[in-house]
């Protein structure tokens, strides 16, 4: 054969089967265009003139990760269906004299053709929106964008470098799909398989049991370091628990339907019953996969859109003065109050000296350690990063020893306690009783104070449980904890100073301040070993949160897009081969009587059972993994769990709405094919 001959079969090909080349061609150019988007934010000089911008350049390189990891995969996904509507083709070529190194030859060049359209027009795309994507993020970041325009060599290169890799492993998948089949079974490739499925029983109740494995682990969770042990784990079993229920539930609900003899023997129902019963298995798997990019979708815009609304709360809980100062040091030393008083007063000094008022303060220092609470103890000797996985860390918690005229100071009470009594508040449901022993030394209840701990604000309140154990003298207290040492030797003790305080300054003077200080803090703890200090202004980290939280939202929002593509295709893909399966059913049926308005009713009868059960089980799945996205943004500062429910609810609402539409377009597709 002439070697010309193989590049025209190939556009041939593919203009035959432009309704499953399109919209694969189509997204390809989707995914090259938002990764050189991605790559071209992330890792070119497009945001270094902004301060604070490391962060969000930082989550746009692990955004470009991830659309190379999942075009990967969904492109292979994708492609393996679409060469799946072609083996039949293929297979009448190799009935005319076409051997499977020939047909190689023509999957190469319709790889080839489809790589050249999807780089030439995903880099232009990527070109020519990378602006508005610019603008967008600078928009969401809080930030002036810098109008001048180029085109990144290396951003071009990177993307034809990935998608060029990923098109040869494409290649590869076609290529062995198409070399490892005789012609009889390309011929027979759209009849393989059709037989009527069992319900598999036992996997079915294995899916639920993952299921619910999942749903128990994600409603269980009440501390956010425990979220962040068993998030994948939870979110594993429910992705694996999604493919096993839908598929053998799938299964099951056709054979509920044919046994309902009044639903099943309707013109509008037996067709369609009928056909899915033969493919359910397929189906189930499809619709599984349509399930859990929903759910990624209805987590990543539901969670980072909450951050992004809530970003001023944040910084106010971790900054909650325009000046705030603070010291840590490992161990115990008696000099802590002296040190504590000179930081004080030599920052007060300073600022004053700058001319600057100082209002709102507050001044205060306090001693942690973290343990393990177990039968009203908390046990300084285990070690909790030695089991990650088997460690219960709603019980990991954090001791914090604080002063009692500091507590009255903080919350405007009066209390007292004496020499052996302690005030204790916790910031979750730990059982403790009339007496608390942490390590070796125990306390004496006298009161609980757990509504008091808004107002103390522990450095780890959102990371572990906390332990506010109020004492009437808490150098003396901490005293008795200088010789404790954690697993690696280091004393488990540390000293917490602080300092926050409010000014009469505008937000450029509070900046320049905060650095002034900071050179004082550093020089007055230039001596001391094991210590870490800071003085930050808040209007100089609200860049940061802003850059953080808006990069975060933007980047749920391209990937939100990507996987909603995904899902339009696969949905698209669906009803195209099913289309192509039917259409012999319904020309018989036709024959015997069926009409049109039989055909549309009976679509819509198949297409309302089928697409329903993703988006149904995508919401349920939301509203179960809830409670432990909570958890986990709450290392970021937000609590604000109303917010979190109104987002997730608007996100499934708009999420609904276009999956509707999606399912009115393809179901349209699917009556053409079959009418």
């Amino acid at each position: 054969m002439r070697s010309t001959l193989y590049p025209k079969i190939a556009a041939d090909g593919i203009r035959k089967n432009s309704k499953l080349y399109v919209p694969y061609i189509a997204t390809c150019i989707l995914m090259v265009a938002v990764f050189y988007i991605m790559h071209t934010l992330g890792f070119s000089d497009m945001l270094s003139n902004f301060m604070g911008a490391a962060t969000a350049k930082d989550i746009l390189r692990f955004g470009t990760f991830v659309m190379a990891v999942f075009g990967t995969i969904f492109l292979f996904y994708t492609q393996s269906a679409l060469i799946k509507g072609r083996l039949k083709e293929f297979g009448l070529y190799s009935v005319l004299g076409m051997n499977r190194k020939n047909l190689g030859k023509v999957v190469f060049y319709e790889t080839l053709i489809t790589w050249a359209i999807s780089m030439a027009g995903g880099i232009v795309a990527g070109i020519a929106l990378s602006k508005l994507a610019e603008l967008g993020l600078c928009k969401m970041i809080g930030v002036e964008p810098v109008y001048s325009f180029d085109i990144p060599v290396g951003s071009v290169l990177w993307t034809i470098v990935i998608y060029s890799f990923i098109f040869f492993l494409i290649y590869l998948n076609a290529f062995r799909q198409v070399r490892f089949s005789g012609a009889i079974d390309l011929i027979r490739a759209d009849k393989a398989g059709e037989k009527p499925p069992r319900a598999n029983w036992v996997l079915g109740i294995l899916g639920l049991a993952f299921l619910a494995a999942g749903y128990i682990i994600a409603l269980k969770i009440e501390q956010p370091l425990s979220a962040l042990a068993w998030f994948f784990i939870a979110v594993i079993l429910v992705i694996i628990g999604t493919y096993l229920t839908l598929i053998t539930s799938s299964v099951l609900l056709c054979r509920i339907l044919q046994k309902n003899k009044n639903y099943y023997y309707k013109t509008s129902h037996f067709v369609s019953v009928s056909s899915m019963a033969y493919r359910m298995k397929r189906n189930g798997a499809s619709l599984a996969s349509i399930c859990i990019l929903l759910t990624m979708v209805l987590v990543m815009i539901s969670s980072t859109f909450a951050l992004y609304c809530n970003r001023e709360e944040a910084l106010k809980y971790h900054y909650p003065r325009q000046i705030n100062a603070s010291a840590m040091r490992y161990g115990y030393d008696a000099s802590y109050p002296e040190i504590a008083e000179n930081l004080k007063s030599g920052i007060t000094a300073e600022t004053e000296g700058y001319g600057a008022k100082i209002s709102n303060a507050i001044a205060y220092y306090d001693y942690t350690m973290v343990g393990y609470y177990q039968d009203g103890k908390l046990d300084l000797k285990i070690n909790p990063m030695e089991n990650f996985t088997t460690v219960d860390y709603d019980n990991v918690a954090e001791a914090v020893l604080m002063d009692i005229d500091d507590y009255n100071a903080l919350t405007g009470d009066n209390a007292s306690v004496a020499a052996g009594e302690a005030l204790v508040g916790t910031s979750s449901r730990l059982d403790i009783g009339e007496v608390l022993t942490v390590g070796d030394e125990t306390f004496k209840v006298k009161d609980r104070i757990d509504d008091k701990m808004q107002y103390l604000n522990p450095d780890m309140v959102n990371v572990v449980t906390a332990i506010v154990i109020v004492v009437d003298d808490v150098d003396e207290a901490a005293s008795r904890y200088a010789d404790v040492v954690d697993f690696t030797g280091e004393s488990m003790l540390s000293w917490n100073w602080r300092y926050d305080f409010d000014t009469n300054l505008d937000a450029e003077h509070q900046i320049e301040l905060s650095g002034i200080l900071s050179e004082f803090v550093k020089a007055e703890m230039e001596n001391m070993t094991h210590v870490s200090k800071y003085v930050a202004s808040q209007e100089e980290q609200r860049t940061d949160f802003i850059m953080t939280f808006g990069g975060l939202f933007f980047l749920g929002i391209l990937l939100s897009i990507i996987f909603l593509i995904s899902c339009v295709l696969i949905i698209y893909y669906k009803q195209i081969s099913e289309g192509l399966e039917d259409q012999s059913r319904f020309d018989i049926m036709q024959k015997v009587g069926m009409t049109k308005e039989n055909i549309k009713k009976s679509i819509n009868s198949q297409m309302l059972t089928v697409f329903l059960i993703p988006i149904v089980v995508a919401c349920m799945h939301l509203a179960a993994v809830l409670p432990i996205v909570h958890k986990l943004l709450m290392l970021f500062g937000h609590n604000n769990w109303p917010l979190l429910l109104i987002t997730a609810g608007v996100s499934a609402f708009v999420c609904g709405a276009f999956y509707a539409a999606t399912y009115k377009v393809t179901s349209n597709a699917y009556y053409k094919i079959v009418s």
